[in-house]
């Protein structure tokens, strides 16, 4: 198959106007703006720089190296939940940090693609499917909805995730509950927002990506001289549009962000920041559903054209997400420090869309659903107190505070209406792999809303880091945390109705501790032992799922299940050897098991699931000329204790790999300045679709290869990235979703950027 980077005829236009719309917003922004911001040789008020950069993490020249291309993307400091900034060879957690400079190269837009050189985390979900959510898996769990943060408040992704605002994405494995006091057991994923900067910054970037969609990205920030350097502020302006690699199928996005600081002492600094985001596209990828697993197995991939269109170009999502917060950062005396924020989030979504049941290996059936408006609201905050003492030699950093979220999800039930409707949708006909039908559009109305989903997760938390000299510390905390949460209908008037039916109601509380104790044998050697406790938030039946290959109802849809604790063992190393970091985790988690039972079509808690393995990572330099970032996860995941379904004992969760790698490297030419070669390899054993672990999606491995040019022109840095994913155009399955079927892995494609800085 040829790249599917031959570009339409509309391509160019759009590539154009992608620019142009950047370029207009950089230039009514820059001249009024970068002619108040300070040049370098301006001096910042006395202790401003220093006392700010001892409270939050600011570009200073220290840090502006990290998560470089010359550092070799390595990240020496992470932000470890609550307990704030700290070296992420002296924590007790595995914590992997993906720079925003890296994913820039990578030329990657969606989160799967941004965190392809990590070798712990499994793209869960593809936004490219009908609902546009990224959905990432952890340690064979999911690493999603509560677990998924942004500068760490609670940010709920029911859309596409932009990334033109990020500064980093920290992916923490393993339980949070000592961080966050709720969440799921895989990990969470924290998007580290693009901050003000200290010296003037004007970017301007354009490329094409997914095919033949075209974009233009503005960068700006700075500090405003006339403010005495007191308020800094960073702008980013996004657009594209174009057509992906799949027939009939366009996107179209649009971001504004802005993020603003203002420095009212030496010591203390209040923040505010806010986005937007509208998302439109059409001709969604479509789901895959044999008819009987058990019968037909899992389809050959490469009898599949991953470029082809088998749902309907009239298949849309539509959202819009805004985002905004506040807080301060304040260092109150030699002692005390504390940190405070609040964010508000606001999204809706709607979509229409078919899947496809495979009724043989040349035939499918292809059913419609169109969705309500979906709805949700986050509120999250924190407020921490950070103290540092000193008890007869020993030393103290103390963290107390709260953090929780509160939000809600409104929705209404999908449209499945009119002749031919089963439990799958509405039948719009058969059709064949080898020529594809074109179906009119049911164009069916969406009904009102008729469930309203409430949550909240409270946490108060008391840690203390005790240092006991240069070779032995501990790490001690304990969290309250309570988690409520509860399904009912919507009320008549539009309102939510306390004389309405409750569906299910969940509330539990539980004081989890976290202990662990680091070894430094030596000052660049890290050992650890930790043990955790978490609470997470009762999963919540879905409305369909998939036995046997057949699509049943569920019996107790919507209904949310009671938290559960649960409980996880680690030991670690982490090593820094000469410019390279190496962390090696051994782990073991134990969690209550979730599933839809067939022989009532029940969704219940039964068994547990005990996942162990091991990680290993590797980031940096390993001469001045090569880079490499990879790794591996073996993972032993097992269903036991399952009385009510005895198939599933023993056997492992669907969808989850026992084995993954990646390894992702960079060569600059000696012989051919500023001119990098960068290329990929990436693998994933074979994953289970069903209970019984009779059928599995076959191991792949894909390769990618790529070269980057960074030339000075007058004075001004260039970087331009050419890139060409799945280089071999391999035929594979993405991933399998319970109830829905197989995805498709995307083909070979080409990918093209320029960036501009000054």
């Amino acid at each position: 198959m040829p790249l599917s980077s031959s570009i339409p005829t509309s391509l160019r236009s759009r590539a154009v106007a992608s620019t142009a719309i950047a370029l207009v917003l950089a230039a009514s922004i820059v001249d009024p703006v970068l002619a108040q911001t300070n040049d370098p040789g301006d001096s910042s008020p006395t202790g401003i720089e220093s006392g700010v950069a001892e409270v939050v993490v600011t570009d200073t020249a220290d840090t502006e190296k990290e998560g470089t291309a010359e550092s070799g993307y390595r990240h020496q400091t992470g932000q470890v939940g609550p307990l704030g900034k700290r070296a992420l060879r002296d924590t007790p957690y595995s914590l992997n940090v993906t720079s925003g400079e890296l994913i820039e190269n990578s030329n990657a837009h969606t989160v799967a693609d941004a965190l392809k050189t990590n070798p712990t985390a499994t793209m869960l979900m593809s936004p490219g499917g009908y609902s546009t959510m990224s959905r990432m898996m952890v340690r064979g769990f999911n690493a999603a909805d509560q677990n998924e943060f942004r500068d760490g408040l609670v940010d709920r992704s029911f859309s596409f995730v932009p990334l033109e605002n990020v500064e980093r994405i920290e992916v923490l494995n393993g339980f949070s509950g000592f961080l966050t006091g709720f969440g799921a057991q895989g990990g969470t994923v924290n998007y580290v927002s693009k901050k003000p900067t200290d010296t003037p910054l004007a970017s301007l970037s354009s490329g094409v990506y997914g095919g033949a969609i075209a974009f233009g990205h503005a960068d700006l920030g700075g500090r405003v001289a006339s403010t005495g350097n007191r308020l800094g502020y960073r702008l980013n302006a996004y657009h594209e549009d174009g057509e992906t690699y799949i027939e009939n199928s366009s996107q179209q996005r649009s971001l504004f962000s802005l993020a603003l600081d203002y420095r009212l002492a030496p010591d203390t600094k209040v923040w505010a920041d806010i986005w937007h985001q509208k998302y439109r596209a059409t001709g969604l990828q479509t789901y895959i559903n044999p008819s009987n697993i058990a019968t037909m197995g899992v389809p050959d991939a490469s009898k599949f054209d991953p470029t082809k269109q088998y749902g309907q170009g009239w298949t849309y999502n539509k959202a819009e997400k805004t985002l905004a917060g506040v807080g301060v950062d304040s260092k109150l005396n030699d002692t005390f420090s504390t940190r405070i924020g609040y964010r508000h989030g606001f999204m809706w979504r709607d979509y229409a869309t078919v899947s496809d049941v495979l009724t043989s290996e040349t035939t499918y059936q292809q059913y419609y659903t169109r969705s309500a408006r979906q709805y949700e609201v986050t509120n999250s905050a924190y407020a921490m107190l950070d103290a540092k003492v000193d008890t007869l030699g020993i030393q103290h950093d103390l963290t107390a505070g709260y953090n929780g979220t509160k939000y809600y999800f409104i929705r209404g039930l999908d449209v499945r209406r009119g002749p031919g409707v089963t439990s799958n949708g509405l039948l719009l006909g058969t059709s064949t792999l080898d020529s594809t039908s074109v179906f009119g559009d049911p164009n069916l109305s969406a009904g009102g809303k008729t469930q309203y989903n409430p949550s909240r997760m409270d946490n108060y938390l008391l840690g203390d880091v005790i240092k006991f000299n240069e070779y032995v510390s501990v790490l001690a905390g304990i969290t309250h945390a309570r988690v409520s949460s509860q399904t009912m209908g919507w009320g008549t008037s539009g309102t939510v109705s306390a004389t309405q039916t409750v569906n299910s109601r969940s509330t539990q509380s539980a004081d989890t501790p976290s202990l662990a104790v680091m070894v430094k044998p030596i000052p660049s050697v890290t050992t650890y032992a930790s043990y955790n406790e978490s609470l997470e938030v009762g999963g919540t039946a879905g409305s369909t799922y998939t036995y046997n290959g057949t699509t049943r109802a569920v019996g107790n849809a919507g209904q949310t299940l009671a938290a559960m604790v649960s409980k996880q063992y680690e030991v670690g190393v982490k090593n820094e050897l000469g410019r390279m970091d190496l962390a090696t985790a051994l782990f073991r988690i134990e969690k209550t098991n979730q599933y839809t039972d067939p022989t009532d079509s029940i969704y219940k808690q039964d068994g547990l699931q005990v996942h162990q393995g091991i990680e290993f990572t590797a980031t940096g330099k390993i001469t001045d000329s090569l880079t490499f970032i990879g790794g591996f996860t073996w993972l032993d995941a097992r269903i036991v204790n399952a009385a009510s379904n005895p198939l599933s004992e023993g056997k492992s969760p669907i969808n989850v790999p026992d084995w993954q790698g990646r390894a992702y490297l960079e060569y600059a030419l000696p012989f051919v300045p500023d001119l990098t070669l960068t290329g990929g390899a990436n693998y994933y054993g074979r994953r289970p679709i069903d209970t019984a672990n009779t059928k599995f999606i076959h191991e792949v491995a894909t390769v990618d290869l790529g070269m980057r040019f960074t030339p000075d022109i007058e004075g001004h840095p260039v970087v331009a990235n050419l890139g060409v994913t799945n280089l071999f155009d391999t035929a594979y399955w993405a991933y399998y979703r319970d109830g829905e079927g197989l995805l498709l892995g995307q083909p070979r494609l080409l990918s093209l950027s320029v960036k501009a800085t000054w």
